[in-house]
């Protein structure tokens, strides 16, 4: 499958800080990412704690700032989200808006409530989960560098090798992990801890 036929979520930008703003929309389009007034993902900071319910029904939304989000925005987003710290990292915020976009809750490891693990055998845990996709440590790699935004040909280079030999590990991935675009890779990797960001 080609770069250009992958979904590629628009997001639009509505943080407090012009420079913050502009810093993200930087990173945005740098990974290939448009921002829109009318988009599929919405990122706003703490500056909209006060209004959060403006945010109720809102398709994705990515909220930078304080951990209060991850409490408050299962509640509000009527699709995907994502909780970061402001300081989050270029593949954090890659990972939060591809997530987002994919329907899936996204937030750092530090927020993620402790499962109970039960003795009843209906009882899955996350451990058993994680065994059910198992990538051989160049298909761990190529996923790592999708998750980074990198295209086929960047990705090839980094490894060292063809950019045919990317493109199988891909299609690869894409088997495994039973998605059909490079942004649902990563949003699976993620859920199920294969990639970390």
């Amino acid at each position: 499958m080609d770069d250009a036929q992958d979904f590629r979520p628009t997001v639009r930008v509505a943080l407090g800080s012009p420079m913050l703003a502009a810093g993200v929309q930087a990173v945005l389009g740098r990974f290939g990412l448009n921002t829109e007034s009318d988009a599929d993902v919405l990122i706003v900071d703490d500056s909209w704690l006060a209004v959060a319910d403006d945010l109720a029904g809102a398709p994705a939304v990515v909220a930078l700032g304080s951990s209060v989000w991850a409490s408050l925005l299962p509640e509000l987003s009527a699709g995907g989200w994502a909780a970061l710290p402001a300081d989050a990292t270029p593949a954090e915020l890659l990972a939060g808006v591809l997530g987002a976009a994919a329907g899936l809750a996204v937030m750092p490891p530090s927020l993620v409530p402790e499962v109970a693990v039960q003795d009843d055998e209906d009882v899955t845990s996350s451990a058993s989960v994680r065994t059910d996709v198992i990538l051989t440590p160049r298909e761990r790699d190529v996923l790592a560098l999708l998750a980074e935004g990198l295209s086929n040909k960047r990705a090839a280079r980094d490894l060292g090798v063809s950019e045919s030999t990317v493109k199988f590990h891909v299609q690869a991935l894409y088997s495994k992990l039973g998605v059909q675009s490079r942004a649902g890779a990563v949003a699976r990797g993620i859920a199920l801890g294969l990639v970390s960001v």
